[in-house]
């Protein structure tokens, strides 16, 4: 049973500057560790801003609870200026998050910024129960799926998180599009090829978060590839929050639905 979203007000744990203008700030709460899922967000107030701040839980330790975000405008700045033991309120857990398959191989694909909730999401995928999962068509066992996460940016210095996905077990492989990191292209063209060099892929959930214009992409991608279950983080502008203004509705194939409360994460077929 999904438990309801609450207002809180708690304190700053800590705010930390990670590279450039992009911030982890960190705070205690025993409600949103028990009861987040991985792509749930909270809804952050801003003094400076009248709307609120819709940010995704990036990370659960304990009760400690971590949010990444890039500083982009007033609200962001504002966080990116809170001190320790500043009170913050907030609005949360709220969305309807990833729903975590247990026994397939991962792919995890962040784009930018969308890295943000997809290691909650990893926290989660590491720990699933032992399975028997095929290890390749020669045969073989191996008792936990395999996890990888592709990572794309700008360049390197957009990119985050490297080290935490590799302490949870997972697979790393970079792409920045000025080559300063990994790959010189598009993290869509790390999945292109690991779809079509691997048997790996056949037997994958992939998990996505990033701009809209990634999501095109995969699409196009997956139009070869049927059965593989894709599920896509959506990042919105948003009004309330709560499901009440529709500031945040996109269109998918049965009309349109509201990113805060239908999503934020959507299936792939659901879009497109």
């Amino acid at each position: 049973m999904k438990k309801e979203a609450k207002q809180l007000t708690v304190k700053i744990d800590q705010v930390k500057k990670v590279r450039n203008d992009i911030f982890l700030l960190s705070f205690r709460s025993a409600y949103i560790a028990q009861t987040a899922k991985p792509g749930n967000f909270l809804h952050l107030k801003v003094n400076t801003t009248i709307l609120r701040r819709p940010l995704s839980i990036h990370r659960v330790k304990d009760d400690l609870i971590y949010i990444l975000f890039k500083q982009r405008g007033r609200g962001t700045k504002a966080l990116a200026e809170k001190k320790k033991n500043d009170q913050l309120d907030l609005i949360g857990p709220l969305g309807n998050g990833f729903k975590v398959k247990r026994r397939e191989n991962s792919i995890l694909v962040a784009g930018g910024i969308g890295v943000a909730p997809l290691l909650f999401l990893a926290q989660k995928l590491a720990k699933r129960p032992m399975s028997k999962v095929p290890a390749s068509p020669a045969g073989g066992q191996r008792s936990t799926p395999d996890n990888i996460i592709l990572m794309g940016a700008k360049d390197k210095k957009e990119l985050v998180c490297e080290e935490e996905f590799k302490k949870l077990g997972f697979q790393v492989k970079i792409a920045s599009e000025d080559g300063s990191k990994g790959y010189k292209g598009f993290v869509t063209d790390l999945l292109k090829k690991r779809l079509r060099t691997s048997d790996f892929g056949l037997r994958a959930n992939i998990y996505a978060c990033g701009p809209k214009d990634m999501f095109d992409q995969i699409n196009k991608i997956l139009k070869n590839y049927k059965n593989i279950n894709t599920q896509l983080s959506f990042e919105q502008f948003m009004g309330c929050g709560l499901g009440v203004c529709s500031a945040c509705v996109i269109p998918t194939k049965t009309g349109y639905k509201k990113v805060c409360q239908d999503g934020p994460v959507f299936n792939l077929k659901e879009i497109y």
